[in-house]
């Protein structure tokens, strides 16, 4: 009986905390890495090739360290800044310190922030989503075939209804943690989906 309890009780917290990641995100969405939110940035044609790590150091002096310093050219004689927001002085503070480190023709006044858009989220994982759609595949079938004297369609559905609420569980976490969403969370799907795979396989074993 305590068992059965327990498990009641466990199925009632998810369901909450699903509930409320549902809200959270119809609220206010999810959160996302800087790459991937709306958010400003200038670009500064150096001339000569940069040190990455010294720009990042003006970057982090002038807008704070949430941000982002890529070279955009093959010969890495261009630099893109990113932050949240930047501002005219920030801008001229920034490209005046990189002046006074290497020489180059372009001043505050010939640079502009830009506007970059958000990027959606189907936008950000599409690659994953034809490897994950078949890989599912193949471990439903294993699984029927693994233990079809069970009954197949009990084993399909604990095999398809079990990860669907590990990851609704997984990103209703993320979004009321307000953790950032980027190029590490395919990660945590993915690692959800095994212990969740690795569950069903418990429980058949078991029956």
């Amino acid at each position: 009986m305590k068992q059965k309890n327990i498990k009641i009780i466990t199925l009632a917290v998810m369901a909450i905390v699903i509930i409320i990641g549902i809200v959270f995100v119809s609220i206010y969405g999810f959160n996302k890495e800087l790459r991937f939110k709306q958010c400003q940035s200038i670009e500064i044609y150096v001339e000569n090739k940069v040190d990455k790590t010294k720009i990042k150091e003006i970057a982090n002096e002038v807008l704070g360290k949430k941000n982002i310093v890529q070279t955009v050219e093959i010969y890495e004689d261009m630099v893109l800044i990113k932050a949240e927001t930047i501002t005219e002085e920030q801008k001229n503070n920034i490209v005046n310190k990189v002046k006074e480190n290497y020489e180059f023709e372009q001043t505050a006044e010939d640079t502009t922030i830009n506007t970059m858009p958000t990027t959606r989220i189907r936008d950000m994982y599409k690659q994953y989503t034809l490897p994950f759609i078949i890989s599912g595949v193949l471990v439903l079938i294993y699984m029927a075939i693994r233990y079809y004297k069970k009954g197949i369609l009990k084993v399909i559905g604990r095999t398809i209804l079990f990860p669907v609420i590990g990851e609704l569980l997984l990103l209703s976490i993320i979004a009321i943690a307000r953790i950032p969403i980027g190029i590490f969370t395919p990660v945590l799907v993915i690692a959800m989906y095994i212990v969740t795979i690795l569950f069903v396989v418990i429980e058949n074993e078991k029956e």
